[in-house]
């Protein structure tokens, strides 16, 4: 048998061992091991819209480039102008968002996206309303937009990064797109309530909340598990018969026991972390996908929201460490995996007396966030906030 050597120049030896001495760790997302999320930025309020607008939330797909949907009217001098988007080039909120109110043919509620890839969803038609979806390729620059005949609004949706999304919306309405080239498919979840505010895990572990808002009476809130084929009520305050999941302190119909759900499983341990925010917020577990579950109080962690008479009213969750829940009256608390804290954000609020519409946070790879809210009934901005330190 012939031996052989090999050579190779120095550069490349060089190259070789320094790959195979660089250890840059295990990927967070495997381990569930996250470092504390990063709660020091530096923040400024721009203001896009007055009233009667609405903000229908923000997408970024990097720090210059982020577009903010809706019902947008802007004032120029003594003249207004109405728009369905802005877009931010690194230094204005820009109104041209490379299409047009023929292209994109609704006003956004809601929007989320992927690397390249932007789905907006609302209505085009307001009496009576009907659900409207917009898609934006960033590669392209083009929108394609749809007008369907369903009875009701598109609230909220959501997606997995990889192409697939959900959107849900008045009356048990769902719309459900498998792949960027894949067509809208409707389905209907078996509730005549309002859907509401989504999040999950991927396209077979979705956490939905219903609401029902009738005369007269307290406005009654479901949730609900979607596997991809299956539907399970983990949650009713109007009917509490067959349900897995029991709130103490929130099963009172005088109150609304899921304003806002955010999921997070970690594939190691096969567990689950499900917060629900509203008059009281809980931390829900679970392994598996067994409908059996452990509830803590978020006030036992520290969130002082029901001590200072303040709702939870929206959650973002980036990972398990870095948590942002807001309250009624501009309140923002922080979990790093230690502790709350509260935020104050410059230019918003601070006197726990006004009462204003916040959106959800985007935040992009380098760490900075996007957040659209209301600063009065009048006036409305999106807040951006450049992290101090790496996260």
């Amino acid at each position: 048998m012939k031996n052989f050597l090999f050579t190779y120049p120095v550069g490349v030896l060089l190259l070789l061992f320094g790959a195979a001495s660089c250890n840059t760790g295990p990927d967070p997302k495997e381990t569930c091991d996250f470092p504390p999320g990063n709660r020091e930025f530096s923040w400024r309020a721009d203001t896009v819209a007055w009233w009667p607008s609405t903000l229908g939330g923000v997408w970024a797909f990097a720090d210059d480039d982020a577009y903010v949907m809706g019902s947008i009217w802007k004032e120029t001098g003594e003249e207004r102008e109405f728009h369905l988007g802005l877009h931010w080039n690194g230094e204005e909120w820009s109104h041209d968002i490379n299409g047009t109110v023929e292209e994109i043919k609704h006003v956004a509620n809601d929007v989320t996206g992927d690397d390249y890839y932007m789905v907006s969803v609302g209505n085009w038609s307001i009496n009576p309303p009907k659900p409207g979806i917009g898609e934006f390729d960033n590669r392209a620059k083009e929108w394609k937009g749809y007008q369907f005949e369903t009875a009701g609004e598109l609230r909220e949706v959501w997606t997995d990064g990889k192409g697939f999304f959900m959107a849900v919306g008045d009356n048990g309405m769902v719309y459900t797109k498998d792949g960027h080239e894949t067509e809208w498919v409707y389905s209907k979840a078996p509730t005549e309530f309002n859907l509401r505010e989504i999040d999950g895990v991927s396209k077979n572990e979705l956490y939905i909340r219903g609401y029902l808002s009738l005369p007269a009476e307290p406005v009654y809130d479901q949730l609900w598990k979607y596997t991809g084929s299956e539907w399970y009520k983990l949650y009713d305050n109007q009917d509490t018969s067959d349900i897995y999941l029991y709130l103490e302190g929130a099963m009172d119909a005088r109150y609304s026991g899921v304003a806002d759900v955010a999921a997070w499983r970690c594939p190691v341990t096969d567990s689950l972390q499900l917060y629900i925010i509203d008059n009281e917020s809980f931390l829900v577990s679970a392994k598996g996908q067994a409908l059996s579950y452990e509830v803590v109080n978020l006030s036992e962690k520290g969130l002082t929201l029901r001590q200072n008479q303040s709702n939870g009213r929206s959650i973002d969750l980036f990972t398990p460490n870095d948590v942002w829940i807001y309250g009624t009256r501009y309140n923002f608390y922080h979990w790093n995996g230690s502790n709350f804290q509260k935020v104050i954000i410059p230019g918003l609020p601070n006197d726990d007396r006004q009462f204003g519409f916040q959106r959800k946070m985007q935040k992009t790879e380098s760490g900075k966030i996007f957040f659209p809210t209301e600063v009065s009934p009048d006036v409305y901005v999106v807040v951006q906030g450049v992290p101090l330190s790496a996260e």
